[in-house]
This record gives C-alpha cells, structure tokens and sequence, in this order.
C-alpha cells in the first residue's frame, strides 16, 4: 500500500511554495515484495504450528480414550471401583479442547492468509504507482529538454538584443524575450502543479502542461 509521500517538517516554507513531489520507488517496490514473501512465510508458520498443537492435543484424546475403555481395576485403598463416569468426562474435556484448538488453528491461519492479501494488494498498488512515477517522470524530462531549448534561445535572444542598432530593435528583441519568459514560467507552473498531484492522477494534469507548451513552441517559431 498511503504514508510513502511525507515532505521533510523542517522544509515546510519551502514546501508552501513547491509543494512535495509525489514518487514511488523501485526500493518500495521491493519492499512491498519482501512482504508478501513474509506473509506468505508467516501462513506457513501458522499451518505448522496449528497442525502441531492439534496433533499434540489429538493424542490427549487418544489417550484419555484408552483410559476410559480400560477395565475397571479395585481400587485396594478405597475398596472401591475407579467411576467410569469420571474417564469419559475426561475424554469428552479432552474432546472439547481438541474442537478448540482445532478452531483457534484455523483462526490463526486465516489471518495470516488475510495478512498475504493485504500484502498482494498493497503490492499492486505500489507497483501501480511505480509505474505511473515513471512514465510521469519520462514526460517532466521531456518538458526540461524543451524549456532547457527556451533558455539557449532567450540567450541567445539577449545576445541579438545586445547586438540590436537602435531602440526600435532592441525593443523588439525585448519584446519577444519577454513573452518567450513568461510562457516558460507558465509551462513550469503547470509542471509543478503536474509534480505535486497524486502521482496516481498526474495525467489529469498533463494535457494543460501540453497545451502551455503548444503555446510556447508557437512562441519559439516567430
């Protein structure tokens, strides 16, 4: 499986600005493996031990019931017969212990295999956000190769503006840094805010990242 996305406290200025970027791990992927594997590991355990408290108490059954169909021996002491009344209660004390533990066995083992589903979901849910992380982050690259394209050209627009004869020109070349400028700061918005969304949900916020980018490659062609 929530709890894989904590911002450090002591970045909570910086954290009010940027925000905290939602990632899912190839480390916490393994994680949530190891613990299926554990799951799993633990109903066996489980099974193990409930098969051997329940054989342990089947052979107090056993022998409580060959007590009970013994032949009463004299009792020299007493002077009296052993009650065979007192050996079948036994057995059945015997009986009732052995339906416990038969029951608690089962209890034991169904939670532990309740414990492996749990883990199995939670392991498709990390994987799930693994692989949305990962094709998230291809496209953020995608976005900082195209904006890392912007800056060289508004350099290189700078260098235009420097070289620029007259006023008139350099307003121009001005004119053009600056709207190139802003919508790079607009597609960075929207990435950011792509950054910080439910990593299971970023896509929701792609098709305006590409629509500021539509903008910005338009910008770039003039």
């Amino acid at each position: 499986m929530s709890t894989r996305f904590i911002c450090p406290v002591l970045a909570a200025l910086a954290i009010a600005i940027v925000g905290c970027e939602q990632v899912t791990s190839r480390k916490q992927v393994a994680q949530a493996e190891k613990k299926v594997t554990k799951a799993e590991q633990d109903v066996q355990t489980a099974q193990a031990n409930a098969n051997e408290k329940v054989a342990a108490q089947q052979d107090k059954v056993e022998q409580a019931r060959r007590e009970a169909m013994k032949p009463v021996i004299e009792d020299t002491a007493n002077d009296q017969n052993k009650p065979q009344a007192g050996l079948n209660t036994k057995v059945q004390k015997e009986e009732q212990k052995l339906d416990q533990a038969k029951a608690d066995a089962n209890a034991k083992v169904q939670k532990e295999q309740a414990d492996v589903q749990e883990a199995k979901q939670d392991l498709q849910e990390t994987q799930a956000k693994f692989k949305q992380t990962q094709d998230r982050d291809a496209f953020v690259k995608q976005v900082d190769q195209q904006l890392t394209a912007v800056d060289q050209k508004i350099d290189q627009l700078k260098k235009d503006k420097d070289n620029a004869k007259n006023d008139t020109a350099k307003q121009q070349v001005q004119t053009k840094i600056d709207k190139l400028g802003a919508q790079r700061d607009r597609v960075k918005d929207a990435q950011n805010d792509m950054k910080k969304a439910d990593v299971m949900k970023w896509q929701d916020h792609q098709k305006h990242v590409q629509t500021q980018l539509a903008e910005l490659d338009r910008l770039m062609k003039e």
